[in-house]
């Protein structure tokens, strides 16, 4: 028996959607997306989908993209992705107070003005589970993320919690895991290292 028998159910795959989150099946060996949470942004109507990586953090803060900014230093840096690695993304969960904003999951916004989001923090303004940056984003041509759900590579969340902006690395994949309830209950008994165990 392969163990790949035993870590994936045979239910049928769901389709992937703006506000979903996808979630790494436990053996990814991929840099960026090993024991990675996205969430998808968007579903162009060519069937292609972007989203951003949520639980990768990086050793990069505001300050070392914006040097002229003090309160920057403060302010962690994750990585969306491993496409086009110099643009930057906001998530949120301030609404319409930053600026223009589109809701992705209940409660999560992405996108804001910039000016208004130093103000923002300068003012004293909470970061820690309100706002997160990111580096790069996924992207995947029409029908490529079907096929890789399919196959297994993702399980997806169509309705995930709107508490997305707190945690990282694999304590909140295993998080993830666990929203997604007793099918992959399995997931979360595979070790990081495989050969290590």
């Amino acid at each position: 028996m392969d163990i790949k028998d035993l870590l994936f159910s045979s239910n049928k795959p769901i389709k992937p959607h703006s506000g979903a989150l996808l979630i790494s099946e436990p053996l990814m060996v991929d840099s960026y997306f090993s024991r990675s949470v996205v969430l998808v942004l968007d579903e162009p109507e060519d069937g292609g989908h972007f989203g951003l990586i949520l639980n990768k953090s990086t050793d990069m803060t505001l300050k070392d993209l914006m040097p002229e900014w003090e309160e920057g230093e403060k302010i962690p840096v994750y990585c969306g992705g491993p496409v086009d690695l110099q643009r930057m993304f906001l998530l949120h969960t301030l609404g319409q107070n930053l600026g223009p904003a589109v809701e992705v999951v209940p409660g999560v916004y992405v996108g804001a003005d910039i000016d208004k989001i130093i103000e923002y923090i300068d003012n004293g303004g909470e970061v820690e589970g309100k706002l997160r940056f990111f580096l790069g984003y996924c992207g995947w041509s029409p029908g490529q993320l079907d096929a890789e759900i399919k196959n297994n590579s993702w399980a997806v969340n169509p309705f995930p919690l709107n508490n997305l902006l707190s945690g990282k690395g694999e304590k909140f994949w295993r998080k993830e895991v666990e929203q997604l309830g007793d099918d992959y209950r399995s997931w979360l008994l595979v070790p990081s290292n495989p050969s290590l165990n």
